[in-house]
């Protein structure tokens, strides 16, 4: 062994008027801080531990809302498609027709009815029906005066 001014066993260097607390702070002391460090950083992954398991609550939350609202929004397109079909259906030609029958008591002109007027005439066309012929296919006849009343061909107006 060398010979050194330092001795061998550091136990024995400690004087020995040394109060066994003043060993314990002066040990401790820097471990003291590792302490406070340790338990901090204890507290702090509780912590994000805790707030990780509410946002994962919170997402399970959400995203059961959003499957409930994307069933509402499948429905209500379903619904939507419906209420197009069915006003496709009312505005069709026949059901307007059958309807305007039906509720309001309308009815289709016969040639009877009907007015032909020309313009730049002052006197309009009248269509002659006889019993024979198909309404389908009129026998127009010359100009008559609008204000022709025979019995044969009653004048109407055309707002009527």
């Amino acid at each position: 062994m060398a010979i050194s001014d330092k001795p061998a066993n550091r136990r024995a260097s400690v004087p020995s008027n040394t109060d066994i607390g003043e060993l314990f702070v002066r040990r401790f002391n820097v471990v003291s801080i590792y302490v406070v460090v340790l338990v901090l950083l204890a507290a702090a992954i509780v912590w994000s531990g805790i707030k990780t398991a509410e946002e994962v609550q919170q997402y399970h939350q959400d995203y059961k809302t959003l499957q409930d609202m994307k069933k509402q929004e499948r429905k209500l397109q379903i619904e939507h498609q419906r209420l197009l079909i069915e006003q496709q259906t009312f505005s069709a030609t026949p059901q307007i027709a059958s309807r305007a029958v039906a509720e309001l008591g309308m009815y289709s002109p016969t040639l009877k009815d009907k007015l032909i007027i020309q313009p730049g005439v002052a006197t309009a066309l009248v269509p002659v029906v006889s019993e024979n012929s198909d309404e389908s296919m009129p026998d127009a006849t010359g100009p008559r005066a609008s204000t022709d009343s025979s019995p044969e061909q009653p004048v109407t107006e055309a707002g009527q």
